[in-house]
């Protein structure tokens, strides 16, 4: 479940990297996330470093609390050297592609190939936007790129919100998969988790970082 507001009220946080080419709806698949519309939300955004823009939000799984921030890249082929600085500190990836525009279907690879270097292994979900219009590139296409990929592919529609809390909880969860237990600091690195305050300030969860570093 994708919440939003809590401040540092979380256990764990880390970073998703949103990719694709220029209209492919990338902003508003991550504004449909959000429960406020996304008017407001688009207030709430700041523009990091090269054009990068992030948004935090929340999710909660079994009593822990994640702030996650989207880092939706620009979609001009000059930004996708950004690309692979973004996604070298990102523990996960969403490939989007417009289902009406074969084009930016054909340039999934190279996105991919931009970042493949500094993200190897990332939990990744490949997105199919824009579901209701006429399609350029069918469900079997799609389904294959991403067998190939090794993720899930979802078919979306931002503007009504279809199956993109699926896609997004998808890759979320993957990446909270692999968080180890207990969460020892040099291994949640590797993972580019960070550890939030809610759990820093747990007396419990000190005495057990005290005990691993004994």
């Amino acid at each position: 479940m994708l919440l939003h507001g809590l401040g540092d009220s979380y256990h764990f946080s880390f970073s998703l990297c949103i990719l694709g080419e220029s209209g492919t709806g990338k902003s508003q698949l991550v504004s449909c996330t959000l429960p406020e519309p996304p008017q407001v939300a688009e207030s709430g955004d700041s523009i990091a470093d090269h054009g990068i823009r992030t948004r935090a939000h929340t999710y909660e799984s079994r009593g822990a609390r994640y702030q996650i921030l989207m880092w939706e890249v620009p979609g001009a082929p000059r930004y996708q050297g950004v690309a692979a600085r973004y996604a070298s500190m990102a523990a996960g990836l969403i490939i989007v592609f417009d289902r009406s525009r074969r084009a930016t279907f054909d340039r999934v690879p190279l996105w991919l190939k931009a970042v493949e270097g500094s993200s190897p292994g990332l939990p990744m979900v490949l997105v199919g936007n824009k579901s209701d219009l006429t399609e350029e590139v069918s469900s079997a296409e799609a389904g294959l790129l991403a067998q190939q990929l090794g993720c899930e592919y979802f078919e979306t529609c931002a503007t009504k919100n279809q199956m993109v809390p699926e896609a997004f909880s998808t890759v979320i969860a993957k990446v909270v998969a692999q968080i180890p237990n207990p969460p020892e600091p040099s291994l949640l690195l590797k993972k580019r988790v960070q550890i939030g305050k809610q759990l820093v300030e747990n007396k419990a969860f000190r005495a057990a970082l005290f005990d691993m570093a004994s």
